[in-house]
């Protein structure tokens, strides 16, 4: 799959200089923003065949390219860039075995002039792992490449990126947004059926899972709600049949919030589902807080799990009813 259809991307890619590229490529971005699909041109691009001076595309995406090592890990580990033998059961990879990073790239290229590692997830790296890659770094192989992905800017050790061009991808305005799902034939979605952090990969993810209403809906089931529609046990049951976790259901209700008290803070006028709150009245810190308390639960799920989540949602549900007013 080639970065055309991706604009934002193919933009970027057009700007580098492949010339004077540094040994190493740090490309951050959000979730969903496309770093694998970049990721993957810049590695096509420097894997060009020696023998038939061709892009070897087919390879490149069944990861089977030779001359291309590719890790994808929810956790970078020192084993993943430099090979220790360890009796602990969890510092074994299945998949890659013994292979590693260092031991890759010191090995001559088999169909390319180029060797090309690719660290997906890499601001899982800890401590250990980045000093290992940061050896490579400082004394590279010849014609090798090693290219990071992060979702963190300033999530790796500054010697790293001091060694690294980096290529930062931003989000998509919602009119870029709007132009490129109309220009991918979604003519009945826009930016507003979709939270601002959703990239537009997740959007087609979504889409492809039946999922793209969800935060539509649960917009439209939170108004009918404060609109006393429905009461407090319907809108949750509502919710529930979304048939989204909690967190993501505490960051949608974090996101409706958050445009609310933005269009009221800049004076702005809302539109499409929001068009009924122009003429709603609240409290600025009072929705304010409730952000931060709705952090705090989402902070705290994940070292608490176990987090009541009917509780949690009645709460809520009644300081909306107090707070807002349409």
């Amino acid at each position: 799959m080639t970065i055309e259809k991706y604009n934002w991307l193919f933009e970027i890619y057009q700007k580098i200089n492949f010339d004077k590229l540094p040994h190493g490529i740090i490309i951050n971005g959000s979730n969903g923003i496309g770093k694998k699909l970049l990721a993957n041109e810049i590695a096509a691009k420097l894997l060009i065949n020696k023998s038939t001076n061709s892009l070897d595309r087919d390879l490149i995406e069944s990861n089977s390219h030779p001359d291309l090592f590719i890790v994808d890990k929810d956790k970078i580990i020192l084993r993943h860039i430099t090979f220790r033998k360890s009796q602990k059961k969890e510092d074994w990879d299945e998949e890659l075995g013994e292979r590693n990073v260092n031991n890759f790239l010191s090995m001559s290229s088999s169909i390319s002039l180029n060797k090309v590692v690719i660290l997906f997830n890499a601001e899982t790296m800890n401590p250990q792992s980045q000093a290992a890659i940061l050896k490579t770094l400082e004394e590279p192989s010849p014609n090798s490449y090693i290219i990071f992905t992060t979702n963190r800017p300033k999530s790796l050790f500054e010697t790293i990126y001091s060694r690294c061009q980096v290529i930062n991808i931003p989000n998509l305005t919602e009119s870029s947004l709007n132009d490129w799902l109309s220009k991918n034939g979604i003519s009945d979605l826009n930016s507003n059926h979709f939270p601002s952090f959703i990239s537009p990969l997740n959007i087609l993810e979504d889409i492809q899972n039946d999922k793209h209403s969800s935060f539509k809906n649960f917009v439209l089931i939170i108004s009918d709600y404060i609109e006393n529609k429905l009461d407090t046990n319907l809108a949750i049951k509502n919710i529930s049949n979304l048939e989204i976790d909690f967190v993501t259901k505490t960051n949608y209700l974090i996101e409706f919030l958050k445009i609310l008290l933005k269009s009221n803070l800049l004076s702005e006028e809302l539109s499409g589902l929001y068009k009924k709150f122009n003429s709603s009245k609240f409290n600025n810190l009072k929705i304010s807080n409730l952000i931060n308390e709705l952090n705090d639960v989402r902070y705290n799920y994940f070292s608490v799990p176990q987090i009541n989540e009917t509780h949690v949602l009645n709460y809520f549900f009644s300081e909306l009813k107090n707070s807002i007013k349409i």
